[in-house]
């Protein structure tokens, strides 16, 4: 299962609400939804007892933010906008982070 994509939740964002309404409602991703895919993704994999593979994706940004994810209860790790604004080094970070666990 994947967990999680975009969302429309708009809390805490520093953008002015009517610049907000001015661009859209669509989907937002990266580091806005960190938090609450951590939330989904732990409670995802505490109520089912780990009887399916959870793919966590939102927010990964750094090597500690895939960790993050891992120590919610993912398996694996899904990086869209991360890998847009950190670059392909972002995937060095996050493996050698994991050897040194």
């Amino acid at each position: 299962m994947v967990a999680t994509n975009t969302t429309v939740n708009r809390d805490n964002l520093l953008t002015n609400n009517d610049i907000i309404e001015e661009i859209g409602y669509g989907g937002l991703s990266g580091k806005p939804l960190k938090d609450r895919s951590n939330e989904v993704i732990r409670y995802l994999s505490e109520k089912s007892n780990k009887s399916f593979a959870i793919i966590g994706v939102g927010g990964i940004n750094s090597a500690n933010d895939a960790i993050e994810k891992l120590e919610a209860g993912a398996d694996l790790i899904q990086i869209y906008s991360g890998f847009i604004y950190e670059g392909p080094s972002l995937i060095k970070k996050i493996n050698k982070e994991l050897i040194n666990l």
